[in-house]
């Protein structure tokens, strides 16, 4: 659904331009976060058990997403992957019983997603692997098991140990994998660094990496995920949700 619902959002830009397009999309989007704060006020006072984690989690991963708003966007449009990999981790969660792992096994369908736009819907076109919106795409699934945790929802009883999880062997797994592709030149970092045997090549950005990108014709400035740094955040994020479990009764 990426290109037809990409086709409609561009149709709506134009209609109404992008800056006041951007203005709706912000409109929107804090209409639908005071509602659900409001949800989330009434889910408190009923669940209150474990109350500060809740916060405490549900601050942090707000906070995510707002700084991500702030110096990640190209245009204020991509927070509906906030609202897509949400409904996606709530249909994980049935299958998990845990809400680390949902977030986890979520990734991978992030990854695919994103390679399908490199390489086949838009080559040539994006220059560089979207990890901005996989990185996107995580915390709104962690905003979604979150939501569940406040409201009450109880999962796997006798959760084991971390490492004996299957999202943690997915998890690490994943990495080593990623580092021996990388070290072997199957997936190169940078176009500079491709080999005669590489089958991907993440950033092909002629200009040498910066941390602030202009958008060709437009008055925006955002950050673009480079290859480790979002390798790193990726596994960060996904350690961080397994502790929702953590206190979990």
């Amino acid at each position: 659904m990426h290109v037809p619902c990409a086709k409609l959002s561009v149709f709506v830009q134009n209609l109404l331009t992008l800056p006041v397009y951007n203005n709706v999309v912000i409109g929107v989007s804090f209409t639908l976060l005071a509602l659900y704060l409001a949800f989330i006020y009434k889910q408190l006072s009923i669940h209150s058990d474990n109350r500060t984690h809740k916060l405490v989690y549900l601050f942090l991963c707000l906070s995510f997403i707002v700084i991500h708003f702030n110096i990640m966007f190209e245009m204020n449009i991509e927070i509906i992957h906030v609202f897509q990999y949400a409904i996606l981790a709530f249909l994980l969660f049935p299958l998990t019983r845990r809400f680390g792992a949902a977030v986890c096994f979520a990734i991978p369908f992030m990854l695919i997603d994103e390679w399908n736009q490199y390489i086949n819907l838009y080559p040539g076109y994006v220059q560089y692997f979207e990890f901005n919106d996989v990185i996107l795409d995580i915390n709104g699934c962690g905003l979604a098991m979150i939501t569940l945790y406040i409201a009450g929802v109880r999962g796997a009883e006798n959760i084991k140990p971390l490492w004996r999880r299957p999202e943690f062997i997915l998890l690490v797994t994943g990495l080593v994998i990623t580092a021996l592709a990388v070290q072997s030149c199957i997936i190169a970092l940078y176009a500079t660094d491709k080999c005669s045997n590489t089958w991907l090549v993440l950033n092909i950005v002629p200009e040498a990496p910066a941390f602030w990108r202009k958008f060709p014709g437009r008055d925006v400035v955002y950050h673009i995920m480079q290859p480790l740094e979002a390798i790193i955040s990726i596994a960060v994020l996904a350690f961080f949700y397994f502790g929702l479990d953590i206190f979990r009764e």
